[in-house]
């Protein structure tokens, strides 16, 4: 993958004398996210570092520091130039939030906020969380009606277990080492934002036989192509002459998305090729990279986590071999 680590921005208010640090938190917040107001026990010995990413359609700012309050009133909203909606993940900390409504948040906390509204934040204790900025268009494209996110905790819903799981893995640093490209891990977001709407919403997805259709047709064609290790839902969309929206709402509709059946294609291939003599000659990471896996620890982990055996125990264990623990790192 092409190196974009220069796009992870670093800012922290150690960078400050003690006297500035406060206005200086509100000038990171402001232009890595959006204005706010923060106050502070201790003003001169407030903390707050900040990693972000901006990406198109979205932006990824992982925070954490000492205990503060963060308001975003009607002075803030009105200097917010556009329209954004915020997926909020607590990593760490007690956290009470008030925007729709009043909730006490605490670590695996997700929440969804849109910024016409005002917010509230206080931070009790030392903490942490990842900040995602979703544009309108983004949020719309894969959600009509932002609202049924709004307002609750979405870590409590099956989907929303799923989507914090998913955005928690999304620190800047993963994404710009990411052994896929970008747009995927976007589109990954995008269908799990559209499956966890449609489950809080009450309505189960009920897919029509031309979903189901297209849902066959795409693995179909994923099963075929997926050890291109740059291939992307445009590229299926393209083959069955349909737009990339179309395929990703059928798949959703479906309860499926297009990053975990091409993650199940790869893991099914490299299954059938370590279970195969005739790639005995073949290293494991070797044929995880005929699976499509650009990153050979990616695989591994993968695998894993899939079948509970590394590529190597699962070679030896179709073979009949005893597996020696001492193995190295490299299977």
């Amino acid at each position: 993958m092409r190196d974009q680590t220069s796009q992870i921005v670093r800012l922290s208010t150690r960078d400050v004398a003690p006297a500035d640090r406060l206005s200086y938190a509100s000038w990171i917040l402001s232009s890595a996210l959006a204005p706010s107001a923060v106050s502070a026990g201790t003003p001169a010995e407030y903390q707050l570092d900040v990693t972000a990413l901006e990406l198109p359609s979205i932006a990824i700012v992982a925070q954490s520091g000492s205990p503060q309050r963060a308001i975003r009133a009607r002075p803030e909203i009105r200097r917010t130039s556009q329209r954004y909606f915020f997926l909020v993940l607590v990593l760490s900390g007690s956290w009470h939030v008030t925007n729709v409504t009043r909730t006490r948040l605490g670590p695996g906390d997700l929440v969804f906020y849109d910024s016409r509204y005002p917010l509230d934040c206080d931070l009790l204790l030392q903490w942490s969380g990842l900040n995602l900025q979703l544009s309108e268009q983004f949020v719309r494209r894969w959600v009509p009606n932002p609202i049924v996110l709004g307002g609750q905790r979405i870590a409590e819903s099956q989907w929303g277990r799923v989507l914090a799981s998913y955005v928690a893995q999304l620190s800047p640093e993963f994404v710009v080492e990411a052994p896929v490209p970008q747009g995927v891990l976007i589109d990954q977001l995008g269908a799990l934002l559209a499956l966890t709407a449609s489950e809080l919403s009450g309505r189960r997805a009920a897919s029509t036989p031309a979903e189901r259709s297209v849902r066959d047709h795409v693995y179909d064609h994923i099963r075929q192509r997926c050890a291109d290790t740059s291939l992307q839902a445009a590229d299926i969309a393209i083959s069955l002459n349909i737009s990339k929206r179309s395929l990703h709402r059928a798949l959703a509709e479906c309860g499926d998305t297009f990053g975990a059946m091409l993650i199940h294609a790869r893991v099914d291939l490299a299954v059938r090729m370590l279970q195969s003599p005739l790639f005995d000659r073949v290293t494991t990471a070797e044929i995880g990279r005929r699976a499509g896996f650009s990153d050979a620890s990616h695989f591994v982990k993968v695998v894993r986590s899939r079948t509970g055996q590394t590529p190597l125990q699962m070679r030896r264990a179709s073979r009949g071999t005893p597996f020696a623990h001492s193995s190295t790192s490299a299977d």
